[in-house]
């Protein structure tokens, strides 16, 4: 942690943001601190205390994980229903190739037919 001295008269920091007072000096992170101060937000305290920003984090509730548990059911039921529709869409294409591949042996025995008797008659 290192204490700095807020030059900035536009500088909020913390989980809330809370609005940081130009002269005041506080006490954050290195990383934190670097970054104001290579960007001329702040520069390091030589006082020996300052103010502590306030950090919230939040922890899910039980009844969060409940909901999750069963957002993450509902996407595993969607994802089934997913892959039993593309595998009925491959089999349905499949079919749907098988029967123009007999379509077209069927027009050309029919063509081939044609010619053949074109050239009886003639």
């Amino acid at each position: 942690m290192t204490l700095v001295k807020v030059l900035g008269k536009n500088l909020f920091a913390g989980a809330g943001f809370q609005k940081l007072e130009a002269g005041k000096v506080y006490e954050v992170a290195d990383s934190v601190a670097e970054k104001w101060i290579k960007s001329g937000q702040a520069e390091v305290s030589k006082d020996k205390k300052g103010e502590s920003l306030q950090s919230e984090v939040a922890t899910p509730s039980s009844s969060d994980s409940a909901a999750s548990a069963d957002l993450q059911s509902q996407l595993d039921d969607a994802l089934d229903q997913v892959k039993q529709l593309q595998d009925d869409a491959e089999t349905k294409e499949k079919e749907h190739a098988d029967a123009l591949a007999a379509e077209t042996r069927r027009a050309d025995d029919a063509e081939a037919a044609l010619a053949a008797a074109t050239k009886k008659d003639k």
